[in-house]
């Protein structure tokens, strides 16, 4: 299951793993990462392997790209990625230059149950009325 902006900036130490199939070519979004609130149990059932994996914060930089077409649970690495940040705190670099824009929502305000924000180089849209949907996808 993909992970939230919110997740992502938490864990942006632990190693980026995919979510779901990613074919090449593909820049790497948010959306494509597993929680790594799972990894323990996946690594204690032999399910995966995260050594040598690149961290969540050198991947979430709006310009790695897949080399490789690779299946869920498989960890980044230099192998099958390229464009990532050489440490973790080259993306949290890029956000801070990005701060005014990010601080300044799209859409002043909340319309009727709807708010727009950006953070973090994602687009968030919500929409409170009925079942809370709330929609993000990378800017």
């Amino acid at each position: 299951m993909s992970i939230t902006a919110e997740t992502a900036a938490h864990h942006a130490n632990d190693p980026a793993v995919l979510c779901c199939r990613l074919e090449a070519g593909n820049i790497l979004t948010v959306a494509n990462f597993e929680d790594p609130g799972i990894f323990p149990d996946l690594e204690d059932a032999g399910l995966l392997n995260t050594a040598g994996a690149l961290k969540l914060g050198q991947c979430l930089n709006g310009k790695t790209k897949m080399t490789k077409t690779c299946d869920s649970l498989t960890p980044l690495t230099p192998d099958n990625c390229e464009g990532f940040d050489a440490e973790v705190g080259g993306a949290e670099e890029a956000p801070a230059e990005e701060a005014p824009a990010a601080a300044a929502p799209a859409v002043a305000g909340t319309v009727e149950g709807v708010s727009v924000s950006t953070y973090g180089g994602v687009f968030v849209l919500e929409i409170g009325e009925g079942k809370d949907i709330r929609i993000e996808f990378p800017i």
